[in-house]
């Protein structure tokens, strides 16, 4: 005998922003892979963040150059190089993101995923080399910044040591794949992994999820 009225823990239970975020990644990538090459080509060459188009158009300012950096800010959080990387974005997000969002609320994990993403592609803008077009997409930087604050959410469980324990390993392996010709040979030839953008996505996640929980205990 049962009792219908008794609550039961959902099995996919996954808060809305972070599956929204999933879906949106997951229907974007789906949506590309069965366009022509040419709108292909145009999407990425438009979309992406490009530090040598930034560059351009910060030396010349107009409206409407503002504006598409403002644009590729975000919408090249939101495409991806192939299933493989899309679909390791997508889990992480999964993973961490619901962490994240479940502990700060819908609202402040947006505003820390997004600014995650933007400070990363400026790191990326600040680094890159201002004579080579590269194209920066993906949502790592996002994505590594719901990693760093999920550090700060496991942190009383784990301990200080445990989570500098986590950040060292996951930075170290960041540094490994993203520095070296290891990750050549896992995302191909004319491909590279954005590994500075990861590393400023995580210290913005882990600050703002350090500020938020501050912000949290000194409330009454």
């Amino acid at each position: 005998m049962t009792n219908e009225s008794q609550d039961h823990e959902p099995v996919f239970n996954v808060p809305p922003v972070t599956v929204y975020l999933v879906a949106a990644i997951i229907g974007v990538h789906l949506l590309l892979t069965v366009t022509a090459p040419e709108t292909l080509n145009w999407v990425y060459s438009n979309f992406s963040f490009r530090p040598a188009v930034i560059s351009a158009i910060l030396d010349q300012p107009s409206v409407g150059g503002l504006l598409h950096i403002f644009m590729t800010l975000n919408t090249h959080m939101f495409l991806h190089h192939d299933w493989s990387h899309m679909v390791l974005n997508a889990g992480m997000l999964l993973a961490f993101g619901t962490m994240t969002e479940r502990r700060f609320g819908a609202v402040r994990f947006l505003i820390l995923y997004f600014l995650s993403g933007w400070v990363g592609a400026f790191i990326e803008y600040l680094v890159a080399e201002p004579t080579v077009d590269i194209t920066l997409y993906g949502a790592s930087g996002a994505v590594f910044g719901a990693m760093g604050a999920t550090m700060i959410v496991l942190l009383p469980r784990y301990g200080f040591r445990g989570v500098v324990t986590m950040i060292s390993v996951l930075l170290g392996i960041n540094l490994v794949i993203g520095a070296t010709p290891l990750g050549t040979l896992l995302v191909g030839p004319g491909a590279e992994i954005a590994w500075v953008a990861h590393i400023a996505g995580f210290a913005v996640g882990l600050i703002m999820a350090l500020l938020y929980s501050s912000r949290r205990t000194s409330s009454p």
